[in-house]
């Protein structure tokens, strides 16, 4: 059941960290169980395997978090079938998870009880990814991790906040840009300047592998969603 929780920001953290430290990787074929009739060509590093355990470690905190917030049973449900391989994370990464855990806690109190500090709230999921992009607290490449992550964060919980505006509003959701007095169209210049940051760390960092793929990602990817939503057919940042 943990396999469900894949998400393209963990993989993008997977492909980030092995771009970077080009450690040894093994090949195998693999029957997926959503998709078994074929074998599939599968890579393997210390790095997919850290970034697969920090999905599980998120995945969890989602599912509490929306039990919490709208009492979806299903969520909860979920949560109780990860708890037991989060535990086994949790054990190998206690600072990533201790992380995780108190912004989230930290989070949940902007929201209920000072929810117009947006900036608070978006710093805190900054805070929570920088954490998860440092494999290694000690590595040489730790501060620039950090900082990456910390604006990548704030740059996806703004973006979410800007696609889920409208049913945030509907279902009286906690939202970032209520209190900012934003609307999504005019968010532009924000999350530019907090993409714009992430893209100057990755520009300092010795990437080789897959630097055009990563750059893509950073430059056009994360803005597709945005432009199609709000700027009809234009895809393309810049």
């Amino acid at each position: 059941m943990a396999r469900f929780s894949l998400n393209f920001d963990m993989t993008f953290l997977a492909l980030f960290l092995t771009a970077l430290y080009e450690p040894e990787e093994k090949k195998a074929l693999y029957r997926c169980p959503v998709h078994p009739l074929k074998e599939r060509t599968i890579l393997h590093n210390k790095y997919i395997d850290y970034a697969a355990d920090m999905t599980i470690a998120l995945a969890y905190f989602k599912c509490l978090d929306d039990w919490e917030d709208e009492k979806k049973h299903i969520r909860l449900a979920y949560g109780k079938m990860l708890k037991e391989k989060y535990q086994e994370v949790e054990a190998r990464y206690p600072r990533q998870c201790g992380t995780i855990r108190k912004s989230l806690a930290q989070l949940a109190e902007v929201e209920k009880h000072a929810p117009e500090q947006a900036d608070m709230a978006v710093n805190l999921s900054g805070k929570m990814l920088s954490e998860v992009f440092v494999f290694d607290a000690d590595d040489f490449w730790s501060g620039s991790l950090r900082k990456f992550g910390f604006s990548l964060g704030r740059f996806i919980y703004l973006m979410d906040a800007a696609m889920d505006y409208k049913q945030d509003k509907r279902k009286n959701n906690y939202n970032p840009l209520f209190y900012m007095e934003r609307k999504p169209e005019e968010m532009e210049d924000i999350l530019t300047d907090s993409i714009s940051l992430a893209a100057g760390e990755f520009e300092k960092l010795p990437i080789v592998t897959d630097e055009h793929l990563i750059r893509n990602v950073l430059y056009g990817g994360v803005w597709q969603k945005y432009y199609a939503k709000f700027r009809g057919k234009e895809t393309r940042h810049g």
